[in-house]
């Protein structure tokens, strides 16, 4: 299969996932809210969040892992590539049990200084932690064979992997229901035992698809690639560290000057924005491989024309799914949870704006990540990342606002995306002005454009269904056409028409 063929099958698998995977999700969450009650599900996300935080490691080891297979892929050396592969696995194993000290030894303090915890409830907290930390510790593990499907481009099992993991948590959630009491430690529980299942499904499907890729001590033996991962890592970690804490960080923030129950509006906010992430996502796991394996080949331009598309489509997609949403929002929500929690609609508009500003790096991300050297880069990025929460502490607590937090992160986030820039173009050769011109602009003017024409719509019609219905309809078609004329170049229009007569040929037929 051809690369751009190759980008586009996976592409398909995996938005057939995304859609699976989202019915799934929106049937999940108003049940898990309504068997655990408002209190108990921000308790939930609140304790979660915290354990994410600490478990930034496995964005990181994601990206390091993917990158050394994918670029080693590219060099043909099969035995550097079993070194990478055991060598991960070790690091992995290795940190997810350093995570796991850190996280235990911090759940006094936390409790003592930082949480607010319901009267009564802290019991259930503290082992809801030992769950969750469990639950994590197995993720990590998990990342060195995401990596090995994502390296081999192998989205089809990647996707039917992850629409399991989807339905056994819808299975839980419903079984929920069946127990009077002690739901919200029958959930931790389950969550926990679903993430040690989906490992061992992923290591069994890995051992056996890829032969060459087998679990062997002596290749780890190789010090200087040992330490020349982990430095990869450690530096990929330090940003990943601060975006986590960033996001993780405004929870805590929010729960120090308004309690549990906003939490769940926080947690609401986010799950929708990473269900609309998962179509900008798919894109990025699609091309991300090739880009990398670009830099072992030493393709200079296809890296860089791969550094515009993946900036480009992610944003056009995640546009065109977020611009509905962020119209009828009032609307969806009331019929998807019912009894909303205050600041959910608000919260929810201003992070997928947020995610916007952030995928407008996606591909600068990738292209300095595919260098290797990412020092002074990821130094840079976080230090101005974390400097969203000190202002975002004051700013709630002298006006006690709550969407300022979130506002004070899209505007430091604009900031940090001209410094991607600055690196992309100094490591990679990235052109500035033609990223911008190219990748950015044609994006924003079809988001405003389009936002306005829906807007302009809920003026003249009232809430309801139908409205819905004619707001994405229109939406998914002027994203298209608009696309096609202000976004594509002409290789890629060309591309397009060739496809449609293609079809058209078949359907003659």
């Amino acid at each position: 299969m051809k690369p751009t063929q190759k980008i586009i099958f996976n592409t398909a698998v995996l938005y057939m996932k995304i859609v699976i995977c989202m019915a799934i999700s929106i049937c999940t969450v108003p049940i898990v809210l309504h068997s655990l009650g408002e209190s108990d599900y921000g308790l939930f996300n609140l304790i979660a969040g915290i354990i994410s935080m600490l478990a930034f490691i496995n964005g990181a080891m994601t990206v390091s892992t993917q990158r050394y297979l994918s670029v080693t892929i590219g060099e043909k050396d099969k035995n550097k590539l079993l070194q990478v592969y055991n060598i991960s696995i070790l690091l992995h194993i290795i940190i997810g049990l350093i995570i796991v000290l850190l996280i235990e030894g911090s759940i006094p303090i936390l409790f003592k200084y930082f949480l607010n915890i319901n009267s009564g409830q802290e019991d259930v907290a503290h082992l809801l932690f030992h769950f969750l930390v469990i639950s994590m510790f197995f993720s990590v593990v998990t990342v060195p064979f995401d990596a090995v499907l994502n390296s081999y481009e192998n989205m089809l099992f990647f996707s039917i992997s992850g629409i399991i993991e989807y339905l056994l948590k819808l299975a839980v959630a419903l079984s929920l229901t069946l127990f009077s009491s002690a739901r919200l430690e029958i959930y931790g529980i389950s969550i926990t035992l679903i993430t040690i299942l989906v490992l061992i499904i992923k290591y069994v499907y890995c051992r056996n698809k890829y032969k060459d890729l087998h679990i062997s001590p002596r290749s780890c033996r190789n010090k200087k690639l040992f330490i020349e991962m982990f430095g990869f890592a450690g530096w990929n970690t330090l940003s990943s560290l601060a975006m986590v804490s960033r996001n993780q960080g405004i929870a805590i923030i929010l729960n120090h000057f308004h309690g549990t129950v906003i939490n769940a509006a926080y947690g609401i906010a986010n799950q929708v924005n990473a269900a609309l992430g998962y179509f900008s996502s798919t894109i990025q796991k699609s091309i991300n491989p090739q880009l990398m394996e670009s830099e072992g080949l030493h393709a200079q331009e296809r890296l860089q024309n791969l550094t515009f598309a993946l900036t480009k489509y992610s944003v056009l997609i995640l546009g065109a799914m977020s611009l509905p949403v962020i119209i009828e929002l009032p609307f969806i929500t009331g019929i998807w949870i019912g009894n909303v929690p205050q600041y959910t609609i608000e919260f929810t508009r201003i992070i997928i704006i947020l995610s916007l500003i952030t995928q407008s790096s996606s591909g600068l991300m990738s292209a300095v990540q595919s260098s290797g050297r990412v020092k002074w880069y990821t130094t840079s990025v976080s230090i101005m990342l974390l400097i969203t929460l000190p202002l975002s502490y004051f700013a709630l607590k002298y006006f006690l606002i709550p969407t300022y937090a979130l506002l004070i992160a899209c505007v430091i986030e604009i900031a940090v995306f001209f410094v991607r820039l600055m690196f992309a173009n100094k490591l990679q050769s990235i052109p500035v002005w033609e990223y911008i011109s190219k990748a950015i602009l044609p994006n924003l003017a079809i988001f405003i454009s389009i936002g306005a024409c829906l807007y302009a719509i809920t003026t003249i019609m009232e809430t309801s269904f139908i409205r819905l219905i004619i707001v994405t309809s229109l939406d998914i078609s002027l994203y298209c056409i608009l696309a096609y004329h202000l976004a594509m170049n002409k290789g890629e229009k060309e591309y397009i028409c060739n496809v449609a007569k293609k079809i058209k040929k078949k359907i003659k037929k």
